[in-house]
């Protein structure tokens, strides 16, 4: 199984740090693939597996990319609750799934709403 690459990376438009953690409010999820060709880095399933999960679930929309491994995949970052997570990666093909990432701890915050019904009262 090609190993995946302990790279984990957030990125975002302003990453504050907060105890060691990455703050997230909207961003991607980024790694660094180890395989033989772009198209086996494309086709493989990735999971993740938030706060210490033993089941992962599978990321939607990877887009692999790059000329030699290992290459450069994204996805949308999955909805969490606001606080403090962790998450760990991992793909899969056929022959089966690699090892998980290191742990990586972010803090999710969400974005308040836009305020409706503005008036003079």
């Amino acid at each position: 199984m090609k190993r995946l690459l302990v790279s984990l990376s957030f990125l975002i438009f302003l990453i504050p740090q907060i105890l060691h953690s990455q703050a997230i409010s909207t961003s991607k999820l980024a790694w660094s693939e180890d395989a033989p060709t772009l198209s086996d880095a494309q086709s493989y399933t990735y999971r993740y597996y938030s706060d210490g999960a033993s089941v992962g679930t599978p990321i939607a929309s990877v887009v692999c990319t790059g000329i030699t491994s290992p290459f450069q995949c994204e996805a949308p970052f999955p909805a969490f609750t606001p606080g403090n997570h962790t998450i760990t990666l991992t793909a899969g093909n056929l022959a089966g799934e690699s090892g998980k990432t290191s742990p990586l701890d972010f803090t999710f915050i969400v974005t308040p709403a836009i305020p409706t019904g503005l008036r003079i009262k």
